[in-house]
This record gives C-alpha cells, structure tokens and sequence, in this order.
C-alpha cells in the first residue's frame, strides 16, 4: 500500500498526471460511466467527473478511500462516484463502464497481480466498444553501468568491521530493483523486450533473448528496463533514463559483479519474467563475449535465488503437502467461524483468549487479531 507522500509524489510528476489528465480529458464523454482501478486518493476519478462522467466507481483495497471521498465532496462530485473498499477482481458492478481506467504499475508494469486486475476489469466491468487507459505499454531494455547504485547495495556485504558478510551478496545480487539513471550511463542502444497490450487478451509472462552490441566502454553493471505508455490515441509518456520527474524510475537487474566492456563487444541476454504466487520471478542469463583479452564471462541469475526461503517454508508450499493447522492456525479459524453476524467483536475476542490462551494470553491480543480478520473477510 502507498503512503500518503507517495501518492502526492504521483501527483507531482507532471509527465505522468498531465498525460493522464489529457488522456482523461479526451476519452472520457458527458453521460459516461467510469470505472478507476486502483483508485488511491481518486484523482483520476475526479479528473473523469470533470470531464462530465455521470457516475464513476473508484476502486481500491487501501485505506485512502476516506482521503477520496473527502476529495470528491471538497470538488462537488460526491453525488456522481461510488466508492468500493475491495480487490477489483472480488466485486461485481451494476453496469458497464465506457471509460477503464488504472495505474496499477511498479517501475515496471509487470509488477505483483496488476495484469490479472487489468484483465479482469476490461472482461467483466467495460462495455463492448469502450476505452481502457492505458492502451498499451512497452518495455525496453538496455546494458547499464550505474557504479554509485551498485557500491551502495553491495558495500555493506563486504567485510564491515572485518566480519565475513559475503555470503549475504548473492541474494543481494539476485534481486530487482529500482533505480533512476541518466542516457549516459547506457551501454548499448535499447531493445524491446515486451509489449502489453490491453485492449486484448496478453499473457502476463514475458520472456525475450537479446544481443546487445555495446556502444562505448564502460563499467557494465547489470540490466535496466523502463517502459513507454500509450494511454489514449497519440497520448502517453515514457519512462526511460533522463525522463524528467518520472516517479517510476527503471527497474534493475544487477550482475554478479561489474564487467569491464569495450565498444564493439557482444552481450547476450535471456530474460524472463514470470509471475509466481502474487509477485513476479525474474530470471536473467547472461553470457559476455570475450574480447581485448578479456575472457568469456557467464552469470546465471534469478530473483528467486535471491529469495529467503527457508526449506521448511518450501516444504510447506510444495503441491504434494498435506497441511495440518497449528494451534494458531486453528484460533484463527475458530474466529472466522464465531462471525455469525449477532456477535460482537468483544465478545469474540474473550472467548477466544479463554479457549486459546496459549495464541492469545490476553484478551486485547484475541481482538486485535480479531479485528484484522473481520477488517479483511467481513461485510
């Protein structure tokens, strides 16, 4: 979930609000129907009132939907947008939307479960002939060298007060990060490496093989990749190296270790992102020509590599387990099934902490917990 200096921060980029808004601004007809994913505070949702929208849903799981409805009522809209506190895929709407729209992307838009949610929205909540927002997306990709960024994630591994800390590297390595660079710390000229298009059915994977010919020498530190949106007709932004303002930044792949690279030398690069239990794998084989010298070099690396799974937790996800619950397993259950809808939380929560007062040994824990369940399952 976003915090609050986040969404402001997504207000304030100019080259992704005023694209939105213009796209809004166009698509959007007096008398539509709207339908905002992943509303947040609900700027967009304001923008399509603006535009003339009739009625607007304005979605969002988080907590920012009372932020929303003060927004609309200090904008006079409250009477045209119908707030929903839930995950888009678990509602169903009254009518259809002639305008969808969503920002759901991290610094890439292959990112947690949005492409599900957009999917899921344009099926089930758009009108046949009706407008998503955004169109398309493309992802490109490019060598990087990015020294200080690299120092700063990997310094501190490196034998701190003479204690032995590498081990800590290769899951350090493994990782996807965010980073904002510069054009000129490109290494290579950018290659497409996936387009979403959303106004079809797309697969949510995303796999390409790339032979980069390096462009000038360099210090190669790993793999950036960025993307560029069409939100509606000719409208879009991009938010490659040097883009100004951009909250999204580019996403990082490090290698296992910088590589001196000269102009003219091959990089070959398999890259796959597939999406696994809620969140994205990302794998990225690398081979470097040898050259001047320089030996062959190959780095084989995967986000899950960089994983903290211990094996027991592996164990337990594996598809041949059989679950037996623990005794917090079965507290939780127990409290699921005494919200019968006569009885009050209080009242829950003492007679969980006396049945199980080796999970909860005091009441106000038996609540809390409590609380949480009914705040995430109940109506």
């Amino acid at each position: 979930m976003y915090l609050l200096d986040e969404f402001g921060d997504m207000i304030a980029d100019q080259g992704r609000f005023g694209a939105y808004a213009k796209a809004i601004g166009r698509a959007v007809r007096p008398g539509d129907v709207v339908v905002d994913v992943g509303c947040g505070p609900g700027i967009f949702a304001l923008l399509a009132c603006r535009a003339g929208a009739k009625r607007v849903y304005a979605i969002d799981a988080g907590d920012v939907l009372p932020l929303a409805r003060q927004l609309a009522a200090a904008n006079g809209f409250t009477d045209r947008m119908v707030f929903l506190h839930a995950d888009s895929r678990q509602l169903t709407l009254p009518e259809r939307a002639n305008v969808l729209v969503s920002d759901i992307r991290g610094a890439l838009p292959l990112f947690a479960e949005a492409l599900p949610s957009i999917e899921d929205a344009r099926n089930r909540f758009l009108a046949e002939g009706g407008i998503l927002i955004p169109q398309r997306d493309t992802i490109y990709a490019t060598v990087l060298e990015t020294p200080d960024y690299y120092d700063r994630r990997t310094s501190p591994w490196k034998n701190p007060g003479g204690l032995d800390l590498h081990s800590a590297l290769s899951l350090v390595l493994n990782g996807v990060y965010k980073v904002r660079s510069q054009p000129q710390q490109l290494l290579t000229d950018p290659q497409m490496f996936c387009t979403l298009d959303y106004t079809h059915p797309f697969s949510s994977r995303a796999a390409a093989d790339f032979c980069f010919c390096i462009t000038r020498s360099g210090l190669g530190h790993g793999i950036t990749l960025w993307f560029e949106t069409q939100l509606f007709e000719d409208i879009g932004f991009s938010t490659a190296p040097g883009s100004l303002g951009t909250v999204y930044g580019q996403g990082f792949l490090p290698w296992l270790e910088p590589v001196p690279l000269a102009a003219g030398q091959h990089v070959e690069i398999a890259l796959h992102a597939d999406p696994v239990g809620g969140d994205y794998i990302w794998r990225w084989d690398t081979k470097i020509a040898a050259f001047n010298g320089q030996p062959e070099r190959v780095f084989h690396q995967s986000t899950f590599e960089g994983a903290q799974f211990s094996s027991e937790a592996l164990r337990r996800r594996s598809v041949d387990h059989v679950p037996i619950l623990s005794e917090a397993g079965e507290a939780e259950r127990w409290l699921l099934q005494a919200m019968d809808g006569a009885t009050p939380l209080r009242e829950i929560a003492e007679a969980a902490a006396q049945k199980f007062p080796k999970v909860f040994r005091r009441p106000e824990d038996a609540l809390r917990r409590a609380s949480l369940l009914a705040e995430r399952f109940s109506r």
